[in-house]
């Protein structure tokens, strides 16, 4: 790795970013070592939670005591600008992170200016091992599957657990990137 990168994940309130909240972040730094440090869990307060029941099941989020303990999402976005600053504009990583966008760009319409361009997929990047036949096709990319297969423990659905565990699958991916060539 050139430069660290930042790690996030989010837990929502269901599928769509136009009606259901954003309700917890959880970011780590990788390190130029393959170390992680630096977690932040973040959770966002709404005037109004409106939520799948599917959703809330599998992250497990008891919205009264969420909502005692959330900030604004204002402060969470100043929140993420300060983590940001600290370790300078790198790039985001996360797993099909295109649904974490979905409900970060609300909440920090000036994304690109706090991260860099471009971020790293690690379902994207499994799946190219696996069409190059350096990850076997068994695995499938989701994350619970990637870090049974990489002996990685970790709570599922806690969006701070979920950004180190893919942090952690990023780093076993590189190895085996840059074992097959």
């Amino acid at each position: 790795m050139r430069q660290p990168l930042i790690f996030l994940d989010t837990e929502t309130g269901g599928r769509d970013p136009k009606r259901h909240p954003l309700l917890t972040i959880g970011l780590v730094t990788l390190g130029l070592d393959g170390q992680i440090s630096r977690p932040l869990h973040l959770l966002v307060k709404h005037d109004h939670y409106e939520v799948e029941t599917g959703a809330m099941e599998v992250n497990g989020i008891d919205l009264e005591a969420h909502d005692a303990a959330a900030q604004p999402p204002e402060a969470v976005a100043a929140a993420l600008r300060e983590y940001a600053a600290e370790v300078g504009r790198v790039m985001l990583g996360g797993h099909n992170f295109n649904f974490d966008l979905g409900f970060l760009r609300p909440l920090l319409p000036d994304l690109r200016k706090v991260f860099r361009s471009g971020y790293v997929d690690t379902k994207l990047s499994a799946q190219f091992l696996i069409h190059a036949g350096v990850l076997p096709y068994q695995i499938g990319t989701p994350l619970s599957q990637l870090t049974e297969h990489f002996g990685i423990e970790y709570a599922a659905h806690n969006a701070l657990e979920d950004a180190a565990a893919t942090a952690k699958v990023y780093v076993e991916l590189l190895k085996l990137a840059g074992s097959s060539s």
